[in-house]
């Protein structure tokens, strides 16, 4: 063998090995896995209800539909491990390179979405309103085109475009945190800010009382500009974690410290498994302050306690390493999951339901570890393909 060549097996070993998310805060990946699956679990239970008309036990889609919020756990992790990153970067360099920012930005999210949504448009084809509305779906503008199947090809690229949005203007708020001259004035403006989201849903609602419950959703939970205090909501727990983790876990050693933290997130979780608690009258403003507000108060809460609480068994459960790896494929799992659920999943409990006599109390939970492993498998081949290759060419472009 020559000397510096490779040997194929090590060659092949490092094709097929994972990239693997920053293990800086292993608990996260763990948080990040059940997001992922609420996530697979709620889209399973709509296509099953609304599009394949499988007949499913009206209280246990209720219940499953009525958990809709890990979606904005993603957001709250997303805006704390950008957080964190900036916070790094201005306190190790003084400054943040906005340009290196977007552009390791762009390398990590934009290829696989853009590879997943011109599959879709060359497999399946376009109808006349999702060719209007593709170079909004390019250009990360999904959450403000009509979200309809018929009207978009990837519907769920809405909350990548609102991510995408949002960062576009994250350097310019740490630029704002960085005039601020304490601590309590920097988590002043992020308060502010994370309740400005809040303020916006109110006084839109308001000035709309003949929205039905469909209108509501579509203008108020889809639009950046409604929907980015999750977002805060983590950037200002990155910096809550990196002035003061060290006195919040000394805190946290104390059993009624924690159920003191805890008991507030417990109360959120109530607040949205019952969004109804309050009477019909109230079901919808109840849920324009649940879209964000309540979830962030409940994520973190707990957030920060199972990064400071301590070595707890859910700790070291969330924290273990097999998590790391599935975390890894998350996204391409968020990307495809859908497509697999339309073409694949969705026909085969179709099958098994009217054909084969199953009942929906297997078809259900079987269907929803069904797309959770095919869409890993298919997503591994996303991250080898497309995902690795740009995240080296990142790493040679963005230093």
């Amino acid at each position: 063998m020559l000397q510096g060549q490779i040997p194929l097996r090590d060659a092949l070993r490092r094709f097929f090995a994972l990239d693997l998310l920053d293990n800086r805060y292993s608990v996260l990946h763990g948080m990040r896995v059940v997001a992922i699956l609420s996530v697979v679990q709620y889209h399973v239970t709509t296509i099953f209800t609304y599009e394949t008309h499988l007949t499913m036990d009206r209280s246990w889609a209720m219940t499953s539909m009525t958990i809709f919020f890990g979606m904005d756990l993603f957001f709250i992790l997303s805006g704390f491990l950008i957080g964190s990153i900036l916070l790094r970067s201005v306190e190790t360099a003084g400054f943040i390179n906005v340009r290196r920012f977007w552009l390791r930005r762009a390398f990590r999210t934009f290829p696989a979405y853009y590879v997943v949504l011109t599959a879709l448009v060359l497999l399946f084809g376009i109808n006349a309103a999702q060719r209007k509305h593709l170079p909004f779906e390019y250009a990360y503008l999904t959450n403000y085109v009509p979200l309809t199947r018929e009207g978009t090809v990837m519907l769920w690229g809405w909350s990548l475009a609102l991510e995408e949005q949002f960062y576009l203007s994250v350097p310019l708020l740490f630029f704002g945190l960085s005039k601020m001259r304490s601590d309590r004035a920097r988590l002043t403006l992020l308060g502010l800010f994370w309740i400005s989201a809040l303020v916006v849903r109110l006084v839109i609602f308001k000035r709309h009382p003949d929205w039905d419950a469909g209108q509501v959703y579509d203008n108020l939970y889809f639009k950046t500009h409604t929907r980015f205090d999750t977002l805060v909501c983590g950037i200002m727990l990155a910096y809550v974690q990196q002035r003061w983790s060290k006195p919040i876990a000394r805190w946290l050693e104390d059993p009624l410290h924690r159920g003191l933290l805890s008991l507030p997130s417990c109360a959120c979780l109530w607040l949205l498994l019952q969004p109804w608690m309050f009477g019909e009258k109230w079901l919808l403003p109840v849920r324009v302050v649940c879209w964000g507000t309540t979830t962030s108060v409940m994520y973190f809460g707990w957030t920060l306690l199972l990064l400071n609480g301590g070595e707890g068994w859910i700790h070291r459960f969330l924290g273990a390493g097999f998590w790391r790896r599935i975390a890894t494929l998350g996204y391409g799992v968020y990307l495809v999951h859908i497509p697999v659920c339309d073409h694949v999943i969705a026909p085969l409990a179709r099958y098994l339901s009217k054909g084969r006599g199953w009942p929906m109390a297997v078809v259900w939970p079987s269907s929803v570890l069904g797309l959770f492993g095919l869409s890993l498998v298919v997503s591994y081949g996303l991250h080898l393909l497309v995902e690795k290759p740009f995240l080296r060419l990142r790493d040679l472009v963005a230093k």
